[in-house]
């Protein structure tokens, strides 16, 4: 299933609304099966169809077009790029052959931050699906510049409807590939964004557990918080 978007100009451009996982060029290229949840191959090997600015837009950060473009066709927000939907694509921006610096200005990285929450704003009051299992491996990638950026974009979406408890971290060797890959490149970021669901869902265990203990248990133990949190601390 396929949208037509008409521009301003009267140019046609055609969208996919259906959640694809195959594209024929996946047959030509080298993808190790042993990753974790590898990154899509869209945008780094598989090029966006033509006229197809959407996508374009999103990742620059162009609010105000993202914006006409949803008002004009409200259907876009349902559209996908083969195995990526609007949040993830936005999230994959950075996981290309790019060169992460890490020595801009300050200021620099709190407008990137500023205008990475503001699309993402955009695209969930658009009504962007938030598929949990689909965007987190995104997250933990993304080059988040510090620990506050991630965790505000963690927050945004966990309060729009994500859902962490069941969800699995990527895998060690999955994100020793990635440092591998950074060393080469000379790239200096930390996955803020892995440290913030790890917090997350170590939380989370550790409530359900006092949770347990406290209200279902029927014999409960007769063991005071102290105990109970020093207890937890090696969940």
């Amino acid at each position: 299933m396929s949208l037509v978007y008409i521009n301003s100009r009267n140019n046609t451009s055609e969208y996919d609304t259906s959640f694809s996982l195959y594209h024929p060029l996946t047959d030509f290229t080298t993808r190790d099966t042993t990753r974790d949840r590898p990154p899509s191959l869209a945008g780094r090997v598989i090029p966006r169809a033509r006229g197809t600015s959407f996508w374009g837009r999103i990742s620059a950060f162009d609010h105000l077009s993202v914006r006409r473009m949803l008002k004009k066709e409200p259907l876009l927000i349902k559209s996908n790029w083969e195995d990526l939907t609007v949040l993830s694509h936005l999230l994959n921006g950075f996981t290309g052959n790019k060169t992460i610096q890490e020595n801009y200005d300050v200021s620099y990285y709190k407008k990137h931050a500023s205008r990475l929450l503001k699309m993402l704003r955009i695209l969930c009051n658009a009504g962007a699906e938030i598929h949990s299992q689909t965007i987190l491996p995104y997250i933990e990638r993304y080059p988040f510049h510090d620990e506050e950026t991630a965790r505000r974009v963690f927050n945004m979406l966990l309060h729009r409807g994500m859902y962490v408890d069941n969800y699995t971290i990527l895998d060690e060797k999955e994100i020793m590939l990635l440092e591998e890959r950074k060393a080469l490149r000379g790239e200096t970021y930390l996955y803020w964004g892995r440290k913030v669901i790890h917090d997350y869902i170590q939380y989370r265990t550790r409530l359900f557990y006092h949770v347990y203990l406290r209200d279902v248990v029927k014999t409960k133990p007769e063991l005071c918080y102290d105990v109970i949190g020093h207890i937890t601390s090696f969940l």
